[in-house]
């Protein structure tokens, strides 16, 4: 008889060890969450809503720190205070989050990286990340960022309304989408290499990124009508200039002033966009400036425009005689200035790489 016992408690021992290895519990009515001691990764299981009820279950009752964490695909929200203080160095959160509680990931200087998957409106309570301040690659929505200076990626997918812009674009009956951006001298991250301004943009506000003096280069979204005064003033790193679409009306005064390392600009602009004296003061005049085709004499003789000697236009677009790719009767063309095959309305390179 105690063989037997003794058989069975050999048995039932390595398992009674690998169960307090982990720590497991309840955090919303359809959420879980287990902790594995050994790695200090916290794994979210489950749908709907996190709950904490203030605290973080996974402290409530345990001395938990968190080095790590997964979230599933159909959690709706992070509760507040779920992460502050712990020792995450990166976080992932899900589209399927639609609101992030106070605090949520606040007092973390362990974070390194912040991405959130999601592109359109989600609730957010402000500095969200506050005083996560090594924190160095951002993708979100603006508000959850709060003020740090090791930032140096920085993507920005969601904007949110300011008071004067609360009747002008509206996600739904409820929530303003906010397509201005605007900086201050005391609020820029200064340390920034790359920027990426969200698609639905339509205005740069002054100084969004005065003294960023590590920005390489930037890419103006197709739906910018106007660049505030300012906006990248004494990025002297910036050696490039993309406008991705054609609707840019005015670019403020100083909104360019001492990008000395500027080296070229692309318009898609038939008409030259309103600048100012000093828009591009300390900028090369000699540099290239990349402007549609036959537009470049309207360019020469605008205000201050006229002050740059390079313009450069595409190539006209050339009929070329039909060749045979793979088959299929296609058409050699150019389109600014590439070479491109068409066939039945698909892109192909010259090296018979379908194109976008």
């Amino acid at each position: 008889m105690f063989k037997r016992i003794s058989t069975l408690l050999l048995f039932l021992l390595p398992f009674s060890l690998a169960m307090a290895d982990t720590i497991t519990g309840q955090c919303g009515d359809s959420l879980s969450w287990s902790f594995d001691t050994e790695n200090r990764h916290l794994d979210i299981t489950g749908k709907g809503k996190m709950q904490l009820y203030k605290y973080p279950a996974w402290t409530t009752n345990n001395s938990i720190t968190v080095a790590s964490v997964s979230f599933p695909d159909s959690i709706t929200s992070i509760d507040s205070y779920a992460f502050e203080g712990q020792e995450l160095t990166e976080v992932i959160i899900p589209a399927s989050v639609k609101k992030f509680g106070k605090d949520a990931f606040a007092q973390m200087p362990s974070l390194l990286r912040f991405e959130y998957e999601g592109e359109g409106y989600a609730e957010s309570e402000n500095g969200i990340l506050y005083n996560c301040y090594n924190l160095r690659y951002f993708k979100g929505i603006t508000r959850m960022l709060a003020y740090n200076d090791a930032l140096d990626t920085l993507i920005v997918t969601y904007g949110y309304a300011s008071a004067s812009f609360l009747n002008r674009s509206y996600v739904d009956d409820s929530h303003a989408y906010d397509k201005r951006l605007f900086g201050k001298y005391d609020t820029i991250h200064k340390k920034i290499k790359t920027y990426f301004l969200p698609s639905e943009l339509e205005e740069i506000g002054d100084f969004l990124l005065c003294y960023a003096t590590n920005l390489g280069g930037i890419t103006i979204p197709k739906k910018v009508h106007t660049i505030g005064s300012g906006a990248f003033l004494y990025c002297s790193s910036l050696d490039s200039l993309v406008f991705d679409g054609d609707g840019v009306q005015t670019i403020g005064d100083s909104a360019f002033s001492h990008c000395t390392q500027l080296s070229k600009i692309l318009l898609q602009d038939t008409l030259p966009p309103i600048i100012e004296a000093h828009t591009f003061e300390g900028v090369d005049r000699s540099i290239p400036i990349h402007v549609p085709l036959g537009s470049s004499q309207r360019y020469k003789e605008a205000p201050y425009w006229c002050e740059f000697q390079n313009f450069i236009e595409p190539s006209p677009a050339t009929y070329v005689d039909e060749v045979h790719v793979q088959h299929n009767a296609t058409q050699k063309v150019f389109l600014n200035g590439q070479l491109l095959l068409v066939n039945e309305d698909i892109l192909y390179n010259i090296m018979g790489q379908k194109l976008p």
